[in-house]
């Protein structure tokens, strides 16, 4: 059971670090983007999502 939610969890990530990655986000603070947790990769993306619609 905890394997399949880390594989789950690390699937997300990975979608999430892909989808920055296209809008041209490597690093966050000073850090690369696969050190980071996965509610940071989320509210960054939501941020940068937002802000995309916006323009």
């Amino acid at each position: 059971m905890i394997t399949q939610l880390s594989s789950k969890g690390e699937a997300k990530k990975e979608e999430l670090i892909q989808e920055l990655l296209k809008f041209g986000i490597f690093k966050k603070y000073n850090k690369q983007l696969y050190e980071l947790p996965i509610f940071v990769l989320q509210k960054e993306f939501n941020r940068v999502r937002r802000k995309s619609k916006n323009v």
